[in-house]
């Protein structure tokens, strides 16, 4: 009874579902549903029927989501029984057909997780079969795989359907699961346009074997004809890259292999069929791009190269050269490291350079017209932009270049990596590769067409700034001795840059902007010559106390009052121990950096001989003003403590450049330089123009109970306590000791360059004939020498007030005597009249001081003079200057070349008489002179006689000595009044005519106004 009754329901079945074709409400009852699924339990034989009207159901779930009745017409999105209450009276009725197959949907996935395993393969292939029926028939237009995905799965019967093949797809074995796949892809190829979408989104089950299916199914399409469009697959691909990358990239892996080496015919086109695939998706172009470098060797190169004849056989892959072109311009990784491996290869390979340079010119196209593109964000990564900086350094110039243009490339929207790439290398050193600086030079001329590039002067702060906290910390980072500093090569690289600049080697930087950029730099450049400076004088101050400590403890060790101590140093039993070589190794460290140091500072001020620093183009800050002068000063000091004369001129002459630039530009340049010259030559480094070393003031060592002082305290009162009774010990040590001789007279190669120095301050370039700058030095000079400032004048007072100033010019003499150059100083103001006026009390102060001395010399017996004697030589140096400055007139002029030819009581004479009260009457000012057309003061002594009173004595004094100044009384005497005799006639009938013409003249007015 109960088999007929199933019968009898199978009839019922069959009859409505092959009458309800035209009425979907009839077949998409519950009633009816429920009796279908009855079937497939108790009548399996029927599952063929019952499957058909499942797909029936679907189908007409299908209808319903493509009918525009069920298109909301304000979402334009389909109506579902999700949304309660949504759609109009009409949409919610038919809202129930329309879910009619989630019933069958659920039954179907309780049969295939609690039913026999057999039900999981009939269930997949059947579900498989109807979705691309289904897919092909209802749709309307081409969509993308992603599109199409969120079109179909807002469908419930497809939704439903994919899940089913899901979990059958989890149920399978491998056997069931190859006949299931092979099911998918043979409804790929009759459903290739439809059909794609579905295979994408069930590839996640078996995503290696499905990725590999379809590159197989792609291959044999495109070797059957190469005009195929490959759309499907690379869809299929690309929408399974997000999920499933690794198995593609191994399937990617598989392809590449067997089409390098391939052995069978299909092999040929595997790299042809990749590269065009490419072309359709950009993540399968990335993923292939990540196989490539990863398997990439040296040897796959020629393997390349051995193959091409082979692809190119393929006419489509022959004609694909352009649109491969902006293939790396689609990479987000790795396209930088493709472009430096195709650049390393175009020396060897022409289809690489050209591949490179259209693509090179492609990407900065795009960057000229403001487009976005992926590899613009490679560019951007740390990794990437430390790999172009090395390639920057390569010797290989394409990849140098490449590189070059790359950082410039994302410069444009990344300015900060643009001042980093230029800070990087300047720190580079190129003295084994001269040809790598051409990337620093490329880089600075920017990217040509790009509006708003960034400055090089942000760069170039920077790495100053860099520089400068390096340079304040010692020993920042441990360095090999010799090796050069970041500091080092970052000068000499601005150093060649601007000298390329100066002689137009540069055609990259517009001119003078790397000159622009550099002073707009100044300060931290300065800041940087500030610190290297200070260390250097600090070392040089060091090494002088040392030296000057050394002489006076040997002087010491010879004087009589140590012998004792001088007994117990040299007997002492103490065992002198040899020094650790650490110290030595630490000494040797010191000396490198020093050595260090110095270059460094030659390379500072070369950069600012370069650039022109301190010119009057330049404008400059008041204390930036006075810093480089004063540092500029103690760049010279340093430069003279060079081991070499070669060195030490070389240093001595960027000096000069900078010295004179500065001080024709300002005058307060001018004005420090000049003080800074002198008072360190006079109080500070005077020991490197060979100036005497003072005794310290505790030299004596006297220990404080032998103090006179405290020896007459313990008197004790007596009979004489009425009156003082002192102690008449010895005080102290007894005489004070005289200075030490110089036995190495003053270095005359120093001495010319401080001269040379001093020239170069005073120097004006626009006013050669300008003293300004020689007067200047002479009132610093009596500033600085000078101890009073009373009687500080010009003129010479009487003889007898010389003793008021007694004390003042013995310390005045003091100064010449430990300072040599102090003569040299006064030779080269005397020669630029009439500046030497201005030091009027220095040379007062000498020949006061000589006077005293000389007529001091003879008072108890006679004592012949040495013609070395320091008195002699001050004297003869003297009348040299007084000579030289035309301030005592012939023939006094020529009294130095005699004086050591008489007597002290004489020459005490000839000084008092002859030169004191020349001087006195003639009073040493700039009124003596006049200027000529040259601009040139002169005092011409020539016409005017000197009175008798001022060369009687001389005369009478050379006429006893006539034997050996027979020939200089007649130069000096006789020629010279033979000379004004013949000179006063034209002199004085130039001078008559003018007279008689404005008298006449005068005459002529008087009688006109009369």
């Amino acid at each position: 009874m109960l088999q007929q009754n199933i019968l009898d329901q199978l009839k019922q079945f069959i009859e409505t579902v092959s009458s309800g074709h035209t009425n979907p409400q009839l077949l998409t009852k519950p009633s009816l549903i429920k009796l279908a699924l009855g079937f497939l339990d108790e009548l399996p034989a029927t599952r063929d029927i019952v499957f058909d009207y499942f797909g029936i159901l679907a189908e007409i779930g299908v209808q319903l989501y493509v009918s525009p009745e069920m298109i909301d017409q304000k979402t334009g999105m389909p109506v579902s029984q999700i949304k309660q209450g949504a759609g109009n009276r009409q949409q919610q009725l038919r809202a129930e057909e329309y879910e009619s197959f989630n019933m069958v949907k659920t039954s179907l996935q309780n049969l295939v997780w609690k039913g026999p395993p057999a039900w999981s393969p009939l269930i997949a292939n059947w579900s498989l079969e109807l979705v691309a029926k289904l897919s092909d028939k209802y749709t309307q237009r081409r969509m993308t795989i992603s599109a199409s995905c969120n079109y179909w799965l807002e469908c419930s019967a497809m939704h439903g359907l994919l899940t089913l093949i899901n979990s059958c797809f989890r149920k399978l074995n491998n056997t069931e699961a190859e006949s299931c796949v092979e099911t998918m892809l043979n409804a790929f190829h009759r459903y290739p346009m439809t059909f794609d979408w579905i295979v994408a989104r069930l590839g996640g089950c078996f995503p290696y074997k499905i990725i590999m299916q379809i590159l197989q199914c792609g291959i044999k399409r495109f070797v059957e004809d190469y005009r195929c469009h490959l759309d499907s697959e690379a869809g299929i691909l690309d929408y399974m890259t997000s999920c499933h990358e690794q198995q593609l990239c191994a399937a990617f892996r598989e392809m590449l292999k067997d089409g390098l080496s391939p052995k069978k015919p299909l092999d040929v086109a595997i790299v042809p069929f990749l590269l065009i695939t490419t072309n359709y998706s950009d993540a399968i172009l990335q993923s292939l791009v990540n196989v490539f470098i990863e398997i990439f060797t040296d040897d796959m190169c020629d393997a390349i190269v051995q193959k091409a004849p082979l692809w190119l056989s393929n006419k489509m892959f022959a004609d694909m050269q352009p649109s491969l072109n902006n293939a790396v311009l689609r990479l987000n990784q790795h396209g930088a490291k493709l472009l430096l491996m195709v650049s390393r290869m175009a020396e060897k390979y022409v289809w690489c350079q050209d591949f490179l340079d259209t693509s090179m010119q492609e990407l900065e196209q795009w960057v000229l017209k403001m487009r976005n593109f992926p590899l613009l964000a490679d560019l951007a990564f740390e990794e990437t932009k430390y790999m172009l900086w090395k390639s920057c350094l390569s010797t290989n110039l394409l990849e140098q270049q490449t590189a070059v243009r790359l950082l410039l490339v994302v410069s444009s929207q990344h300015p900060h990596i643009y001042y980093q790439t230029i800070s990087q290398l300047l720190r580079k050193s190129y003295a084994q590769n001269p040809s790598t600086i051409g990337a620093l030079m490329r880089l600075l001329g920017g990217q040509s067409g790009v509006l708003n590039f960034p400055s090089i002067t942000k760069g170039f702060k920077m790495v100053l700034e860099d520089i400068t906290l390096q340079e304040q910390v010692n020993n920042r980072l441990p360095m090999e001795p010799g090796t050069p500093t970041e500091a080092y090569n970052t000068f000499f690289n601005l150093n060649m840059l601007a000298k390329m600049q100066k002689k137009n080697h540069f055609p990259h930087v517009k001119p003078q902007l790397l000159t622009q950029s550099l002073n707009e730099c100044l300060p931290k450049i300065i800041q940087i010559l500030d610190c290297t400076i200070q260390k250097l004088v600090l070392k040089m101050d060091k090494d002088a106390a040392e030296r000057s400590a050394e002489k006076f403890k040997l002087q010491q060790s010879n004087n009589n009052n140590n012998r004792e101590s001088m007994h117990d140093m040299y007997k002492s039993n103490d065992v002198i121990k040899r020094p650790k070589l650490e110290a030595s190794e630490a000494t040797n460290t010191i000396e490198s950096q020093d050595a260090a140091r110095m270059r460094l500072a030659h390379l500072i001020v070369d950069l600012l001989n370069n650039i022109e620093a301190g010119a009057r183009s330049n404008v400059l800050r008041t204390p930036l003003v006075l810093k480089l002068a004063v540092l500029s000063v103690k760049y010279f000091f340093v430069g003279l403590t060079e081991q070499t004369v070669i060195r030490r001129a070389a240093a001595a002459h960027r000096s000069f450049a900078l010295l004179q630039r500065q001080c024709t530009a300002r005058k307060l340049a001018r004005t420090v330089c000049l003080r800074e010259l002198v008072e360190s030559a006079l109080f500070y480094h005077g020991h490197l123009l060979g100036q005497l070393e003072e005794y310290e003031l505790d030299e004596l060592k006297i220990p404080e109970h032998e103090l006179l002082i405290l020896q007459n305290l313990h008197t004790s009162s007596g009979t004489n306590s009425n009156r003082s009774v002192l102690h008449s010990g010895i005080i102290g040590r007894g005489l004070r000791p005289v200075l030490p001789t110089n036995n190495q007279s003053c270095d005359a190669e120093k001495q010319a360059l401080y001269l040379k120095a001093l020239n170069a301050c005073c120097t004006d370039l626009d006013k050669p004939n300008n003293v300004e700058g020689y007067s200047l030095v002479s009132l610093t000079l009596v500033e600085l020498v000078s101890t009073d400032v009373m009687y500080n004048g010009l003129p010479f007072p009487d003889e007898d007030f010389t003793r008021v100033t007694m004390e003042r010019d013995m310390q005045i003499r003091r100064a010449f005597i430990t300072s040599p150059v102090l003569w040299a100083v006064l030779g080269l103001i005397a020669t630029h009249r009439p500046a030497l006026c201005y030091s009027s009390v220095l040379l007062r102060a000498l020949c006061a001081t000589c006077l005293h001395h000389w007529r001091g010399k003879n008072v108890n017996k006679f004592q012949p003079t040495a013609a070395n004697d320091e008195l002699m030589l001050c004297t003869k140096k003297l009348l040299q200057l007084l000579a030289m400055s035309q301030l005592i007139p012939p023939p006094l002029a020529n009294l130095h070349t005699i004086i050591e030819h008489f007597e002290a009581p004489e020459i005490a004479v000839l000084l008092r008489e002859c030169i004191w009260n020349y001087l006195k009457d003639h009073v040493p000012s700039p009124a003596l002179f006049h200027v000529d057309n040259n601009g040139l003061h002169w005092r011409n002594t020539s016409l005017a006689k000197v009175e008798p009173q001022y060369v009687d004595t001389l005369r009478q004094l050379m006429q006893k000595k006539l034997n050996k100044l027979g020939a200089h009384y007649h130069q000096m005497f006789i020629m010279s009044d033979l000379h004004v005799a013949n000179s006063a006639a034209p002199a004085a009938a130039t001078i008559a005519e003018p007279t008689t013409a404005t008298t006449a003249k005068t005459s002529i007015e008087v009688v006109e106004l009369d």
